[in-house]
C-alpha cells in the first residue's frame, strides 16, 4: 500500500514532507505519526482541499501546527468522510480518537483519499462543467467602494473613467446627501486632524502591532473553546452523540475566524459618540445586558471576607525561646561528674 501512495502522490503533483518511503512511514507509525504528526496532516489537508474544490463538498481539513490540535484534526477528519459517503467502517464508526490509532488505518485514509482524488480529476477531465464560470477575486477596496456607488446610486463608471474622477464625483455626491441628511444621521467625525506620511507610517505599524496582539487573543480563545468542547467528549454519555456533538460544534466554530477585522478605515469612519464613556454597571446599560440567569448563577451569598487588611498574623510555627529557670527539680539526684569534673545532666 505505501507504494501505491507514494504513486499516486507522484501522478497526482504533490510537493510537501512526504515524499518517499522514509518520510511515510516515519509519518505514520508510531503515538507521534498520523493526526500528531504536522506532515501527515498537511498532506491530508491538501488531498481534502483538492477533493472540495473538485466535488463541491462543504466541510475542510485544517492542517495541524502541533500535535495539540490533533482532536480538532480528527473532528474535521470525521465530518469530511461522513459528507464524502467513506464505505470504510473503522474510520467512520467508534470512538474519535481511535479511527487513526494505527498506522494501518492511517494509510488506508490516505488510500481512499487519494483514490477518490484521482477519480474526481478524471471525471472532471472526461465531462467538465458546462457552467462553470471564471470569476475574478475583487480586492476589500475594490468590494468597498463597489458597496459605496452602489448605496450612492451610482450608474456602473465607464472604463475610460480615472480614479480621480471617479472620487470627485462620489464627493461632490456624498456632500449632496448629506446637506440633506439630519445632523445626527451621520455625527461628526472622531478625527478631523491631517496627517503626514510619516504619521500615517507609524499608524500603520500601531495597527499591525495591534492586529497581531489581537490575533493571538483570538487564538487562544479559541483554543480554550476547541479543549473545553473535547473535554465533553471524555464521557461515555457524549461518545454515544459524538456524531451530533461534532456536526453541531464545527456549524458555529467555522464562523469563527482568528484575524480580526478593524483597521485604520474604522478609525477614520469612527464619530463623536464613541468617545462617550459608559460603565458597565449604569443602570441603562444594564437594562439590556441584565438576565434572569446571572441571580440563578451568581446570588446572594455570604461574605466570606478574605481581605488581606482584616486578615490577622498567623501563630508562630516555634515557641519563643527562654531561659531555664533554676529550682524546683524534686527529689532528681545531683549530677556525676564526668572526667573533666563538669556535670552532665541527663
Amino acid at each position: 500500500m505505501e507504494n501505491d501512495i507514494l504513486d499516486s502522490l507522484e501522478d497526482l503533483g504533490y510537493v510537501g514532507d512526504i515524499s518517499d518511503e522514509g518520510t511515510l512511514k516515519a509519518s505514520v507509525e508510531g503515538s507521534d505519526g498520523g493526526p500528531r504528526n504536522v506532515a501527515y496532516t498537511k498532506l491530508v489537508a491538501w488531498v481534502t482541499g483538492e477533493l472540495r474544490v473538485l466535488a463541491n463538498l462543504e466541510e475542510m481539513v485544517n492542517a495541524t501546527t502541533s500535535s495539540d490540535d490533533h482532536s480538532a484534526f480528527l473532528m474535521e477528519v470525521s465530518s469530511f468522510l461522513k459528507e464524502l459517503s467513506c464505505p470504510h467502517s473503522q474510520l467512520t464508526e467508534g470512538a474519535l480518537s481511535q479511527r487513526l490509532s494505527s498506522a494501518e488505518s492511517r494509510l488506508l485514509l490516505l488510500d481512499f483519499l487519494l483514490a477518490e482524488l484521482m477519480a474526481a480529476r478524471m471525471i472532471t477531465s472526461v465531462k467538465p462543467d458546462q457552467g462553470m464560470t471564471v470569476e475574478m477575486r475583487e480586492s476589500e477596496y475594490a468590494r468597498d467602494l463597489k458597496a459605496l456607488l452602489i448605496a450612492l446610486g451610482f450608474p456602473k463608471p465607464p472604463a475610460n473613467i480615472t480614479p480621480q474622477q471617479l472620487f470627485v464625483k462620489v464627493e461632490q455626491k456624498v456632500n449632496d446627501v448629506k446637506s440633506k441628511a439630519h445632523s445626527s444621521l451621520i455625527g461628526k467625525p472622531l478625527f478631523t486632524g491631517v496627517l503626514s506620511d510619516k504619521q500615517w507610517k507609524m499608524l500603520g505599524e500601531m495597527q499591525n502591532e495591534m492586529q497581531n496582539e489581537y490575533r493571538m487573543r483570538r487564538e487562544m480563545m479559541i483554543k480554550r473553546l476547541d479543549v473545553t468542547i473535547q473535554s465533553f467528549q471524555w464521557s461515555d454519555k457524549a461518545k454515544m452523540r459524538e456524531n451530533d456533538l461534532t456536526k453541531a460544534f464545527r456549524m458555529r466554530r467555522d464562523q469563527m475566524k482568528e484575524e480580526p477585522s478593524v483597521s485604520i478605515g474604522d478609525m477614520l469612519a469612527a464619530r463623536e459618540d464613541l468617545a462617550v464613556l459608559e460603565k458597565t454597571s449604569n443602570a441603562s446599560v444594564r437594562k439590556q445586558t441584565k438576565s434572569s440567569l446571572n441571580k440563578i448563577i451568581i446570588g446572594r451569598v455570604p461574605d466570606r471576607g478574605g481581605r488581606v487588611n482584616e486578615l490577622e498574623p498567623p501563630p508562630p510555627e516555634m515557641p519563643s525561646w527562654t531561659q531555664r529557670q533554676s529550682g524546683g527539680e524534686g527529689g532528681s539526684q545531683k549530677p556525676q561528674s564526668g572526667l573533666l569534673g563538669v556535670g552532665l545532666r541527663w
